[in-house]
């Protein structure tokens, strides 16, 4: 109960002296102009927390679709190898350096792209079902991906090897560093963003946000890239790609929440 309600106005001169000239000063501090200009930040305030979340959702969303597209664009523009042997992957780098390094930087934006926005896959779950699964799958990703990004300047230096040494040479160096000890901590990862977006896919599916044809062509996909022959560019650069529709697909849904909640 406040001094401001009906029940304390009936105090009498209690209430007076509390409401009255001694209360003057003080009530005209409460309620003059700081305390309007207090008022009206409480009421701004909400709106302006919420832009800037607006804001980052889309970004989020706008990241989620680049990244499945500039994964697209690297692996169509990938050098053309023989086999998938250490000899031949130097050579095809070494080939074209100008195509080697477009390749390598839409790989890497792609995947640093495609790890960002998947922090905001999870958000898209209302309730229990599939949260777990979209969450463990959102970080698995994530910290996939950035690994990966990493990677993709091995091509740099494969590349120069490639060029200004012999083949056996660069081989030799190739599989040294790829044997080095602690490289399967970076180099493994891989594998933790491919079981990341199985489970992120599957979570949103059993969530209701997407079906389930997207765990299957995930699948179909990743089958894929385990029995296209290398020497088929552009086959194997597609059935990457689709490994990355996940995303794709729930950066759209991040969109379309974003314009019905407008």
């Amino acid at each position: 109960m406040t001094a401001f309600s009906p029940a304390a106005d009936a105090a009498g001169p209690l209430n007076s002296s509390v409401n009255g000239p001694l209360n003057g000063p003080a009530d005209g501090v409460v309620n003059g102009p700081a305390n309007s200009r207090a008022a009206n930040g409480a009421a701004v305030a909400p709106g302006d927390t919420g832009r800037p979340a607006r804001v980052l959702r889309r970004a989020a969303a706008g990241a989620l679709v680049a990244g499945p597209a500039l994964m697209l664009a690297g692996m169509m523009t990938c050098p053309p190898q023989v086999s998938d042997s250490a000899a031949d992957y130097i050579t095809s780098l070494a080939r074209d350096t100008s195509l080697t390094e477009l390749s390598a930087m839409l790989l890497h934006y792609g995947l640093v792209a495609g790890a960002l926005g998947a922090l905001a896959v999870p958000g898209l779950v209302r309730g229990r079902k599939g949260a777990w699964p979209t969450l463990l799958g959102a970080l698995a990703t994530a910290i996939g991906l950035l690994n990966v990004s990493g990677a993709v300047r091995d091509d740099w230096w494969r590349m120069v090897t490639g060029r200004q040494l012999p083949l056996d040479v660069a081989v030799r160096i190739s599989d040294t560093v790829d044997g080095s000890a602690f490289m399967p901590l970076w180099s493994g990862t891989e594998l933790l963003a491919f079981l990341g977006l199985l489970a992120l896919s599957a979570g949103l599916a059993r969530a209701g946000v997407v079906g389930w044809w997207l765990s299957a062509v995930y699948l179909a996909a990743f089958a894929g890239m385990t029995l296209i022959p290398v020497q088929l560019t552009y086959v194997v650069g597609a059935a990457f790609s689709l490994l990355f529709l996940p995303l794709a697909v729930a950066g759209v849904r991040l969109f379309q929440r974003e314009r019905a909640a407008a």
